[in-house]
């Protein structure tokens, strides 16, 4: 059964284990969000990023220009699919990229529905944050991404922004309305 949890220490040897498929990926934006944790495992310290991850779901220890935000993780049974964050509130800058949903599926589990999925719990964990709706970002060339998020707009509702460069990128944005 499919389901999103905090990232924690029971679930973490299941995402350890496949960290390896991430480190291989040599597809743009392959590994995502997932880097942070790779550089922590492969120093060892892992459950320092674990401690890092829940001191900012309470906002806790914030670098500057950062918002709280919920690092969860998606499972089918005890099995690691991806990763997602929700961030709480937004910034100017998460107003451009990032926006309040980042997510990443683990390369041998994509195309195959579960981003849809995972965003479909993520959007009702943003529900309870008392979200009504939140904005998603992607990179223009992120074709595969830019498919899930623009479903879930059709499905639940939401406004599709003027797309804007940064850096010479290109970055689509889109409002979702969150479930309840």
């Amino acid at each position: 059964m499919l389901k999103l949890v905090k990232a924690s220490q029971k679930y973490l040897p299941a995402v350890l284990k496949v960290l390896d498929e991430y480190r291989e990926d040599d597809r743009p934006y392959g590994r995502g969000s997932v880097v942070s944790l790779i550089d922590a495992a492969d120093r060892n310290a892992a459950h320092l990023w674990l401690e890092q991850k829940q001191n900012e779901d309470q906002g806790i220890g914030l670098k500057p220009g950062y918002v709280a935000s919920t690092y969860y993780w998606l499972m089918d049974g005890d099995d690691y699919i991806g990763s997602f964050t929700l961030r709480h509130n937004l910034t100017p800058n998460l107003m451009q990229i990032g926006g309040n949903i980042g997510y990443i599926i683990l390369p041998s589990k994509r195309r195959q529905g579960y981003a849809f999925s995972g965003l479909i719990l993520c959007l009702k964990e943003a529900k309870k944050l008392g979200l009504d709706r939140v904005l998603i970002t992607c990179n223009a060339k992120n074709t595969a991404s830019f498919a899930v998020i623009s479903k879930a707009m059709r499905h639940f509702g939401g406004e599709m922004l003027p797309d804007i460069t940064i850096d010479g990128e290109c970055e689509h944005r889109v409002w979702v309305n969150t479930l309840a």
